[in-house]
């Protein structure tokens, strides 16, 4: 499961989600916003603001091999509340995933902070019967995008097999927003970590704790 707070913050994760669902993994794509405020949008009314969403979260997930949900939070107005964090817990608990990937815990944004503290809150609450039903209490991995600056261990995901499906994630988004960085630069930047970890293409997370290994 990937959680994150608008519409393509998810182009960091989306070679990894492929390369999963290829394996035959289930997939689950949770973004808690629209993304509404974006400058693109005007004054639209919300529910064309939706229907152009959906039809990202469609094209993305398509690509992916996914399912995915807009949770319809306000755009630029996360908390990491308590409320919002038990609607994650909800989905956790339904889908019961074993991997969740989200925001690091101190980015810039604060709806990128908040997407971190409520899916961790949300960890813990999707463990509570009384509060979710049927809950989920097998171990889940969170792992989140990486910051030079946060003492944790890196995980590093070769994703040769499914670059150029990030590509295509990473053009749906660049073609709606008129992003000056192409495709190729975005080759260039998954080449870079790739280099970093000894292969040709990698995106780059960390993890709370270290991961263990059965061998090497």
């Amino acid at each position: 499961m990937a959680v994150f707070a608008h519409p393509d913050d998810e182009i960091g994760v989306a070679g990894t989600l492929a390369k999963h669902a290829r394996r035959g993994d289930a997939i689950k794509l949770i973004w808690l916003t629209y993304g509404e405020l974006a400058s693109h949008f005007g004054q639209m009314p919300e529910p064309e603001v939706a229907a152009i969403r959906q039809e990202h979260g469609r094209k993305v997930a398509e690509l992916i091999g996914a399912e995915y949900a807009f949770l319809g939070l306000p755009d630029a107005g996360l908390s990491a509340s308590r409320d919002e964090a038990l609607k994650v817990a909800h989905e956790i608990a339904q889908w019961r995933p074993d991997v969740v990937f989200t925001w690091d815990p101190y980015d810039v944004h604060p709806d990128h902070r908040a997407a971190y503290w409520d899916v961790l809150s949300a960890l813990k609450l999707c463990r509570i019967p009384k509060l979710v039903g049927e809950a989920h209490r097998a171990p889940v991995r969170l792992l989140h995008y990486f910051r030079e600056d946060l003492p944790r261990p890196a995980i590093f995901i070769d994703i040769e097999e499914t670059l150029e499906v990030a590509v295509e994630v990473f053009r749906v988004y660049q073609e709606f927003y008129g992003w000056d960085r192409g495709p190729e630069e975005f080759r260039e930047s998954r080449a870079r970590l790739g280099a970093l970890a000894g292969v040709r293409y990698a995106e780059r997370f960390q993890s709370e704790r270290p991961l263990a290994h059965s061998y090497l």
